[in-house]
């Protein structure tokens, strides 16, 4: 499942100094629109995007971005585990990838 990473750590680049948010369906990354309200800090995708992305199949990750490089957050590995599928982090400083098992 790593044909998501280039165009993943792309939008990550292009919505810096906000957080990126995406789905990987398909081994595919579907950019979403981060609605959070601090999106420098966190993220929240937007509804309809997640809809779109799960026509074309089920959801098999969730993709953010750290704009700051900050390592994985509590909040993060909570939300990971509510979700029941992986998240990958990318580290824009540092173009590194961070990952979060359920």
């Amino acid at each position: 499942m790593q044909d998501y990473k280039p165009d993943a750590a792309r939008h990550a680049e292009q919505e810096y100094p906000k957080e990126s948010a995406g789905l990987v369906v398909n081994g595919s990354y579907f950019p979403c629109r981060n609605i959070a309200d601090k999106p420098k800090t966190t993220f929240v995708l937007e509804p309809v995007d997640y809809a779109r992305a799960m026509y074309f199949g089920p959801i098999e990750a969730v993709v953010h971005s750290h704009p700051d490089g900050s390592p994985v957050s509590d909040h993060d590995r909570k939300a990971c585990s509510q979700t029941g599928i992986p998240w990958y982090v990318y580290s824009v400083p540092d173009k590194q990838w961070l990952t979060i098992e359920p």
